[in-house]
């Protein structure tokens, strides 16, 4: 059986966007045939995921650690550099499309019969160096190279598919020889644990990496405390990355002083791995986030989930959905130096909250834009 090289050492969200080509890749190969490199913090998750897999971790960093950045990765990523000259493979395909020159020397340091990968997006910068290295490596190894595509589907009040599965669908078209469907490579996720207990309880997780994608905490206030009571869940769990921990006890102290009277228990729950992460988000019987990983995991495990989404990168990862259990909140547009979320009112969220939690029948037509703000479902 042939054996299969899966290059993507990408963020969280990104990778939870590629387990749909993944899984794909595990059907077509078997999954014991396949070795997937990425980033240490998602061990657990290919783990938990892919056990038949191989794993080859890339601890690489963005920042300058005394040393420069290129040397330093070098330093760190050695042992694993060694294990990929080590490792042969009859197909390699790079699922990461925004590389640098370390990223380009580890994928094309494994030895492969064939390789497949995308343009590169960072060849947008100015810098032509990175143009020159670039041009190199596809001129010494020949990997066939698949145009990055264009997201237009925002533009015509869609929800389209995002580019980064577009693009990956398009490498696996090229990879298996034939036209592989969307379908077949939507994202797609299970608990590895069940989370179960009595009641019901939702999974908030409010906070981005990003601030620029944050919804203020005072809004989420409001919205919880407009929730009919037979829309309530009986517990609510805040979530989010340790870094945010210190956010989230404080937001978790306002529920608790300013909204005594709802009678929903509440509590802060930062999981140890991010397939821990993912459990928890399975046994959420309604996820309410921002555009962050919890987003893409909670639709990918096909949750109700509702997104409230800063239009940041919009078309390129998000939106998406796995079903009409699915809504992302997108406002038009914004007055000049207003925050995103102004063009977002609260009757418009508590409505597709409804719509989400199965009050309404979402109707496919609502794509079309309407007042200050769009709802992609």
């Amino acid at each position: 059986m042939a054996r299969c090289f899966i290059f993507k050492p990408d963020g969280i969200g990104d990778f939870f966007l590629s387990t749909g080509v993944i899984r794909l890749l595990a059907r077509e190969f078997g999954e014991d045939n396949l070795t997937i490199a990425v980033l240490p913090a998602l061990r657990s998750v290919v783990s938990g995921q892919f056990p038949k897999a191989s794993v080859i971790l890339l601890p690489l960093e963005k920042k300058r650690a005394i040393l420069n950045v290129f040397v330093a990765n070098c330093l760190r990523c050695f042992p694993s550099w060694l294990m990929l000259v080590g490792t042969r493979v009859d197909e390699a395909i790079c699922l990461r499309h925004m590389r640098d020159y370390f990223q380009n020397i580890l994928f094309f340091s494994i030895p492969s019969r064939r390789r497949y990968v995308s343009e590169n997006l960072l060849l947008g910068n100015g810098r032509p160096v990175r143009r020159w290295t670039e041009a190199m490596f596809i001129r010494i190894f020949c990997p066939t190279l698949i145009p990055y595509p264009k997201a237009d589907c925002l533009d015509k009040g869609e929800m389209g598919l995002p580019t980064e599965l577009e693009a990956n669908r398009l490498l696996v078209s090229a990879l298996l020889k034939r036209d592989v469907t969307v379908e077949e490579i939507l994202p797609k996720l299970f608990p590895v644990k069940n989370i179960a207990g009595e009641g019901t309880f939702w999974v908030c997780a409010p906070f981005s990496s990003d601030p620029g994608k944050d919804f203020p905490t005072e809004r989420w206030i409001q919205l919880l405390a407009s929730l009919d009571p037979n829309e309530r869940p009986d517990s609510l769990v805040l979530t989010g990355s340790s870094e945010q921990r210190a956010r989230l006890e404080d937001f978790h102290t306002r529920i608790l002083s300013e909204l005594p009277i709802l009678g929903v228990s509440s509590s802060v729950v930062i999981p140890p791995s991010l397939q821990d992460f993912i459990d928890l988000l399975a046994g959420a019987d309604c996820v309410l986030t921002v555009d962050t990983a919890a987003a893409h995991a909670a639709i990918a495990l096909d949750r109700r989930t509702l997104v409230l989404f800063s239009g940041q990168h919009a078309g390129m990862f998000a939106p998406w959905v796995s079903s009409p259990l699915q809504q992302w909140l997108l406002p038009l547009k914004s007055r000049r130096n207003e925050a995103w979320h102004a063009g977002l009112d609260n009757e418009v969220i508590l409505a597709a909250l409804s719509a989400v939690l199965g009050k309404d029948v979402p109707d496919q037509r609502s794509d079309e834009p309407t007042g200050s703000h769009r709802v992609l479902k």
